[in-house]
C-alpha cells in the first residue's frame, strides 16, 4: 500500500503557510484550499513517487514537485514518499536545503 510520511519540519511548513494565508492575508478558506491541494499532491507522490524532478543538488535522492506557488521536496520510498519540506517557489530552495543539511 502506497503512503506518505511527513518529516517533522513539514508540519511547521504547513502551519506557516496556513498562518500566512489564513491569518495575515485574512483568508482562512484560501489557506484551507492550499493545504488541501498540498495533501492531494502528497497522496499522488505516494502512489507515483517518481513524478517530481530529481534534485540531487538539494540532497541524496531528493525530488521536487511543484504545487503552485509551492515546491514539495520529497524522497521516493519503496512504498510511497517521505515529504521533506514545502517551500514557496519565490524562495532560494538551494539555500534553504543547505541550511537544513547543516
Amino acid at each position: 500500500m502506497s503512503r506518505f510520511t511527513l518529516a517533522p519540519e513539514v508540519r511547521r511548513d504547513l502551519d506557516a503557510i496556513w498562518d500566512y494565508i489564513g491569518v495575515e492575508k485574512c483568508s482562512p478558506a484560501a489557506a484551507q484550499h492550499v493545504v488541501e491541494r498540498l495533501f492531494e499532491a502528497f497522496s499522488s507522490l505516494a502512489t507515483q513517487p517518481l513524478l517530481g524532478e530529481q534534485r540531487e543538488d538539494l540532497g541524496a535522492n531528493i525530488r521536487a514537485f511543484v504545487v503552485r506557488p509551492y515546491v514539495v521536496l520529497y524522497r521516493p520510498l519503496a512504498d510511497g514518499a517521505q515529504i521533506a519540506q514545502v517551500v514557496h517557489s519565490a524562495r532560494d530552495i538551494q539555500v534553504i536545503a543547505r541550511t537544513k543539511k547543516a
